[in-house]
């Protein structure tokens, strides 16, 4: 009998730890389609070698609702670019497509292709792509309170963050304060990179997640965190805080990197948890 409590206290122990870490999956519910960005923000970055127009591409996806089952009918969805919107259309970015764009039956996405004019984007000032969904044509699909809206950041600026780090992370709630004296910056590309750990985590992969840390971009010493799943693996959501400021400090005589500050959140059932990481270049 002894053991048998022994091995079901162990039991409970496991289903604990797990749950603090791993979320259940979204519920797709029974009601309308529900149709959004998939991304809420993102960036590209460009250097003075790039000359030649680049084409991206943002998509618009059935993110929820009739059980996660696609349309059997096109959806049409309208769009229109933001006025505060700081890019030059025509200039420095072209959207040809005016719309509407159609997700068509049985898929569940379609692209928003923009092209970018680097070659005229002004060095270190980051321009922005504020695109808004109006409409949608089927009276079966709604459009998504929290995914309605896209921020593209566009800009051309050296990038230069990989290396190792002295990591302090406070979690904002209660304080708690996590040390990591060696955390390393890996570049992935250009103004892209991977951190070693995402809040107080620095052994995800234990689990099977195919990292520990968490995918950052530098636009033009401004920090910005896109919304990811933990580890590229668990069902919570790590991104950046939208009213925290996020920067890399530089030394004003050498223009070496001193710091980065970064605030984000990490989902979670039982309540969300924000987090204030500062890197120190070692």
């Amino acid at each position: 009998m002894k053991n048998i409590k022994i091995i079901l206290l162990s039991l409970v122990s496991v289903l604990v730890i797990t749950s603090c870490v791993k979320d259940d999956e979204e519920d797709f519910g029974s009601g309308p389609h529900v149709v959004g960005f998939r991304n809420v923000q993102n960036s590209y970055i460009y250097t003075d070698n790039d000359i030649n127009p680049v084409q991206i591409a943002e998509p618009i996806n059935l993110i929820g609702g009739s059980n996660g089952t696609t349309s059997g009918e096109n959806i049409s969805v309208t769009f229109s670019v933001d006025p505060s919107s700081t890019a030059i259309a025509g200039s420095e970015y072209t959207i040809t497509n005016s719309g509407p764009l159609t997700i068509a039956a049985g898929s569940d996405f379609v692209q928003l292709p923009i092209t970018v004019n680097p070659a005229v984007l002004p060095g270190n000032t980051p321009k922005t792509v504020i695109i808004n969904l109006n409409q949608v044509s089927t009276g079966n699909a709604v459009i998504s309170d929290s995914r309605k809206s896209i921020t593209i950041t566009i800009a051309k600026c050296a990038s230069d963050l990989a290396g190792t780090y002295a990591l302090s992370v406070t979690r904002i709630d209660n304080s708690a304060v996590y040390t990591f004296p060696n955390e390393v910056i890996t570049e992935l590309a250009l103004g892209v990179y991977e951190t070693s750990t995402t809040g107080p985590y620095d052994d995800l992969t234990i689990d099977g997640a195919p990292r520990n840390g968490f995918i950052f971009k530098d636009v033009c010493q401004s920090i910005v965190v896109e919304e990811q799943n933990l580890g590229d693996f668990y069902s919570n959501l790590v991104f950046g805080n939208p009213n925290e400021t996020n920067q890399v400090t530089l030394d004003p005589i050498t223009g070496n990197v001193v710091s980065i500050t970064m605030n984000y959140t990490i989902t979670f059932a039982a309540g969300d948890r924000q987090f204030r990481a500062i890197y120190t270049k070692l």
